[in-house]
């Protein structure tokens, strides 16, 4: 084993995830939200250390990403509000004769809207490596967080977080089930009411497992911040009753100050040796920091005498690991990214607009006139989740692109959503390096501009470690300049998402291509 921690198993962007087990491999999926492609697939041999390998929705006929804007939700804390962003919310994934289903939830932001619609729908497969998933089946459920759970007499039921408009204030959320025709998205029962959940506070992420003569609910409850927790229930019918655990939550946060925080929103399986675990979201937090936002992580599971499970609490380091399916399967060894799979866009990008080469590192961008913080239209970024906390990301601007004779802003960009993001760029309006960060939720915004001696290209890097993000620039071999900082607290707050770095290119239509080069970030190429 190698001398890093365990967990998070998957560090960076990865909430909400679930897991399944096919032809001798574990298979892992996570919500992926405003970002294109989506659904990031994951494989492994021993549920520890794993390869993004690919992603569910590759192909823009699938689906739509336009209105997965991000909403301020100040009720929930004026300091610190809720930032919920749309788009593809929790998905599961189970797999049954030879077929590999994926139930998600687009959560559609319109605007001038105070409450989102929910489009639900399932794809397939039959070759999960070879990426040809089916379009989306849709299927009528006001709600989000679907679980596909196939039963023994071969009937094929959804569970979700039913959301049920009361009062104009109100909206009653619980968790709901119906039969379901997985090809039609036809309802084959009426929708009914499972379980409203331990807390009674926003029951979601539901998963249906059998156990003997038991059926049982895993759910996720309070929020996705602090009040995060897993709970269970079981019940003989499917349709209920359900009983609650008298020992929920399964899983919570102890101690408050601890580095493993937000612990919620999970999936149970089994490794070869039918021993159970369980994989988890959570965020590593310092001094009010977690600038990774929300990760995957995994712990052991013990079912006791009287048929109910335990749940060790999520630390660096588990005690029980899962049983690799192969022998020399190296546990321990980092998170291992495809450069194409890893790749990412936002929203709806007109991909046409990118060339790559040199294994990713090159870059040429056709730009656009959109800025980032106007999400209705698309614009000219491409970039890759952070996976380290601790690293750096650099580029080179070509000479030809920085003597560009439009405006034009080329650079490296940090950036979470519309509302949240920091950059370093060439302006040629401004004949400068320019830093510029925004926190529209929070009131932040930092503007700098440093003139430069161009002789030839110009390098960027952003810096990043647990506490702050430094955005330096050099120009023709000289040493780095740090042209601005920012502290990771202030742009983490209580959201979905977690951070993308990339590079970018704004300028009218028209404008000539802008050229990168040596694009590098957490030491590994686009």
């Amino acid at each position: 084993m190698t001398g890093r921690d365990i967990n998070p198993i998957i560090p960076g962007f990865a909430p909400d995830p679930s897991i399944t087990f096919i032809n001798g491999k574990f298979f892992l999926v996570t919500s992926s939200f405003h970002l294109f492609p989506g659904l990031p697939m994951y494989v492994s041999d021993d549920a520890i250390s794993w390869k993004h390998f690919g992603n569910a929705i590759n192909k823009k006929s699938q689906l739509s990403l336009l209105k997965s804007r991000t909403r301020i939700i100040r009720e929930a804390n004026e300091q610190d509000p809720l930032l919920a962003t749309g788009g593809l919310y929790a998905p599961t994934i189970r797999h049954r004769s030879g077929v590999t289903y994926i139930a998600c939830t687009n959560a559609i932001h319109e605007e001038g809207e105070s409450h989102p619609k929910f489009e639900n729908f399932v794809i397939s497969t039959t070759n999960v490596f070879g990426g040809n998933w089916s379009d989306p089946v849709y299927f009528d459920f006001h709600g989000i967080d679907p679980d596909i759970f196939f039963d023994d007499d071969g009937r094929t039921y959804i569970a979700g977080s039913s959301y049920v408009r009361g009062l104009p204030w109100i909206t009653k959320i619980a968790i709901d089930c119906f039969e379901i025709d997985l090809q039609s998205g036809t309802k084959l029962t009426d929708q009914k009411e499972i379980w409203e959940g331990y807390s009674k506070v926003v029951p979601e992420g539901p998963h249906l497992y059998k156990r003997g003569p038991w059926y049982y609910l895993l759910a996720a409850e309070g929020g996705t911040t602090e009040g995060h927790r897993i709970t269970i229930s079981r019940s003989r019918s499917i349709w209920g009753p359900y009983e609650s655990y008298e020992k929920n939550p399964l899983l919570d946060v102890c101690d408050p100050t601890g580095y493993i925080q937000h612990t919620g929103h999970g999936d149970l399986f089994q490794d070869l040796d039918g021993q159970w675990h369980l994989v988890c979201l959570g965020v590593r937090k310092k001094q009010g920091c977690y600038p990774m936002g929300r990760e995957t992580f995994i712990a052991p599971v013990v079912w006791h005498e009287g048929g109910w499970p335990s749940v060790d609490p999520i630390v660096l380091n588990p005690g029980v690991l899962p049983k690799p399916t192969l022998c020399n399967s190296s546990v321990g060894t980092p998170l291992v990214c495809d450069a194409e799979a890893g790749r990412v866009y936002i929203r709806d990008s007109d991909l046409s607009r990118f060339q790559f080469s040199d294994s990713g590192q090159t870059i040429v961008i056709d730009p656009l006139p959109a800025s980032f913080a106007k999400y209705t239209q698309p614009n000219a970024f491409v970039g890759a989740r952070q996976r380290s906390m601790v690293g750096k990301a650099t580029v080179l601007l070509s000479d030809q692109s920085l003597r560009s004779p439009v405006d034009l802003e080329a650079g490296l960009a940090y950036y979470k959503d519309e509302l949240r993001f920091a950059r370093i760029f060439w302006s040629t309006k401004e004949s400068a390096a320019v830093f510029e960060f925004v926190n529209t939720a929070k009131d932040l915004r930092s503007h700098h501009a440093r003139k430069l001696k161009l002789d030839g290209p110009i390098r960027f890097c952003i810096e990043y470690n647990e506490s702050s993000l430094d955005f330096l620039c050099s120009s023709h071999g000289t040493s780095w300049e740090k042209i601005g900082t920012v502290n990771t607290i202030d742009i983490t707050g209580s959201d979905f998402i977690g951070p993308i770095i990339g590079v970018f290119a704004a300028a009218e239509h028209g404008s000539p291509l802008v050229r990168f080069s040596e694009f590098l970030i957490d030491q590994a190429a686009l």
